[in-house]
């Protein structure tokens, strides 16, 4: 699927990387506010136009990046799926969308989105900022965040991985979720999963800095100041939700939870629609009147 008013741009990153980012509505001179879109393990830009759809239809627009080690691999690389040089460059990729945003846009309101892995990065962007930074932000939406696994590692499984994230940190292993974790709908499910850029690939370099990450915003959820819509779903096997539940009492009335009678993938499953409109009136309802 393709939506409307969408293109392809590239954006430079801090460390000179270049951003495939996908462009939905930006051209719009009435949009409410840019949502920048953080997608999931495997993922790519293009797994959120139908989303992105949506959202432009709410009135707002969309900058959508391709992750590190995600989408298309840049020419001349051959193992690119699941190879990153480090999380913060994910986060440092966010920053860059979000000044891409305010040079197209200077006036229009930012709002943050992400999904599994994408919405771990969210959570971690703004948690790595000091407060009066997450304030660029009017507000955030995470989809069953990726801030631990539903099959827990063992402590020494936690061990070899940090041993092997060391001597071989870009040995990839493949983790790719049934079509049964993704969606109810199975021709749904079956179009994420042969989607040719839908990779399932994971260094465990990768792996060990996510697992990092984890623990990073669990110990800091107090220092969140963005209010943050948190959407869990009540069929999870993917990620663990007792984590997001104790991540919402710890960062206290700024984290609204909500859950769904949904699979991993919330916005690919039956209460897509419901989730959706949540999203355009929590966005909608932080917006400066």
């Amino acid at each position: 699927m393709r939506a409307e008013n969408a293109k392809s741009i590239s954006i430079s990153a801090r460390d000179g990387h270049v951003i495939p980012t996908l462009s939905v509505g930006m051209e719009k001179s009435d949009k409410k506010a840019v949502i920048i879109i953080s997608h999931g393990f495997s993922e790519h830009s293009g797994s959120y136009v139908e989303i992105a759809q949506e959202l432009c239809n709410g009135g707002f627009a969309c900058l959508i990046p391709d992750q590190r080690g995600h989408g298309i691999p840049p020419a001349g690389i051959k193992k690119w799926h699941g190879i990153i040089p480090n999380y913060q460059s994910f986060v440092d990729d966010i920053a860059a969308i979000t000044n891409t945003a305010k040079e197209l846009s200077p006036s229009t309101p930012i709002a943050l989105y992400g999904h599994s892995m994408g919405g771990g990065i969210v959570l971690n962007t703004l948690l790595r900022l000091p407060k009066e930074q997450q304030s660029q932000y009017i507000c955030a939406v995470v989809e069953a965040p990726w801030l631990g696994l539903y099959s827990e590692f063992s402590k020494f499984k936690l061990g070899l991985l940090g041993v092997l994230s060391r001597v071989a940190p870009n040995v990839r292993m493949k983790r790719q979720p049934t079509n049964e974790t993704l969606s109810s709908d199975p021709e749904r499910a079956k179009g994420i999963t042969e989607d040719e850029f839908y990779h399932g690939y994971l260094s465990f370099y990768m792996l060990k800095e996510i697992m990092d990450s984890c623990d990073y915003a669990m110990e800091r959820a107090q220092q969140l100041s963005v209010p943050t819509l948190l959407a869990l779903a009540n069929k999870e096997v993917v990620v663990n939700n007792n984590s997001m539940r104790e991540f919402a009492k710890s960062a206290g009335e700024i984290v609204t939870l909500k859950e769904y009678d949904s699979l991993h993938a919330i916005h690919n499953d039956d209460k897509r629609d419901l989730f959706c409109k949540d999203m355009i009136e929590f966005i909608d309802s932080h917006l400066v009147k």
